[in-house]
């Protein structure tokens, strides 16, 4: 009886595993946030552990400084960072200059303080990515020294450079690695907004102003793709290694292509008498460019979740359902609509075969 009571007891409590999937499920939407979370605390704990074993008396600054500069991309990390150890190499030289004239009884300290940071605020004027050097300057001269009067500000510049430096290596190499699916993912959402477009145009549901709207979220898209193969390209220090990705070096020219022609397509189509008066044309189109690029944006999606193996059907059969247009449609059409195929069949032929495909290989033509 005590058996039985506990047996159903213990039967409604999920297992382990269905509750990491739900934990899982919850959290997958904010990777990227975690993970640049997760970097900010590596980056200032080990900044901080770092100023107190070289035993820097003010180990603060290398903290608030690797706050300042760990990024969420690697690109973003080495501007940042650059221009940190810029600005705090000229700050600091214009700081010891005004503590020198200050000790040697040239000017008094307001004085000094003065005449150091107007040259560094002309020059944040004129150079945004120097504005840290006025920043340094406050640092070493604002803030209150005890003891020699040029060891503290030293210990302060070193201080800052070790931030600097841990931030570097922390956001290269702590859970980073995923640039790569962000190309593939914003690929994904591109093609599908292509998809949405031609679908919408060759119903004749959309005017030039649509168009526009579509086509700038499209740009977006391919503003993101860019940044994300840049990030890639310096992940893990690839471009020292110079390890080439073959997709992402084709993928961002072909997307950008093919958006072109697909807006050239769609603007063709909302001109007057430009649809053709086939109506059974007009479907067989525009539901086979819906099925391709239907194939190509899932394709996308799921490579960036790592999946290679993730479909049977090859480039050719993906692209078998594309046919020449023929004479039901107007010269424009067909030459907008064969610059679009083109396009598309460069675009699924380099993502099926992960780049390897030369995508501007002349295709084959049959002969009539």
């Amino acid at each position: 009886m005590d058996r039985d009571a506990l047996n159903v007891a213990d039967g409604p409590v999920a297992p382990p595993p269905a509750r990491w999937t739900a934990i899982r499920r919850v959290l997958e939407p904010r990777g990227a946030e975690i993970r640049q979370a997760a970097r900010l605390l590596v980056s200032v704990l080990l900044s901080d552990l770092l100023a107190r074993v070289v035993h820097l008396h003010e180990p603060v600054w290398s903290v608030i400084t690797s706050v300042i500069v760990t990024q969420s991309r690697i690109t973003q990390t080495l501007t940042t960072g650059r221009d940190q150890i810029v600005g705090t190499l000229v700050g600091a030289g214009a700081g010891l200059l005004a503590i020198l004239m200050v000790q040697t009884g040239i000017l008094p300290d307001w004085v000094a303080f003065w005449l150091a940071l107007t040259p560094l605020a002309l020059l944040a004027a004129a150079r945004p990515n120097l504005r840290f050097a006025a920043v340094t300057l406050m640092i070493v001269l604002l803030f209150p020294i005890s003891g020699d009067p040029f060891l503290r500000p030293l210990d302060r510049i070193a201080s800052i450079l070790i931030g600097v430096v841990t931030s570097l290596v922390v956001t290269m190499f702590v859970l980073h690695d995923a640039a790569r699916g962000d190309v593939l993912t914003a690929s994904g959402r591109l093609i599908a907004d292509i998809a949405d477009l031609l679908d919408r145009a060759l119903r004749g549901e959309l005017d030039h102003d649509t168009i526009e709207t579509i086509d700038e979220a499209c740009r977006t898209h391919l503003q993101e793709i860019y940044g994300a193969v840049a990030e890639a390209r310096v992940e893990g220090l690839r471009i020292l290694c110079r390890k080439a990705d073959p997709l992402l070096d084709v993928l961002p020219g072909l997307l950008r292509r093919l958006r072109g022609s697909a807006v050239f397509a769609a603007r063709a189509a909302t001109e007057a008498g430009e649809l053709p008066s086939v109506d059974a044309a007009l479907d067989a189109e525009r539901r086979a460019l819906a099925r391709v690029l239907s194939q190509l944006s899932r394709r996308c999606a799921r490579a960036a979740r790592g999946r290679r193996r993730i479909s049977r059907e090859d480039a050719a059969t993906v692209l078998a359902v594309l046919h020449p247009p023929g004479p039901s449609w107007s010269a424009p059409m067909q030459f907008t609509l064969g610059m679009l195929h083109e396009d598309l069949e460069r675009a699924v032929e380099a993502v099926w075969s992960d780049g390897a495909a030369h995508p501007y290989a002349e295709t084959k033509k049959s002969g009539g």
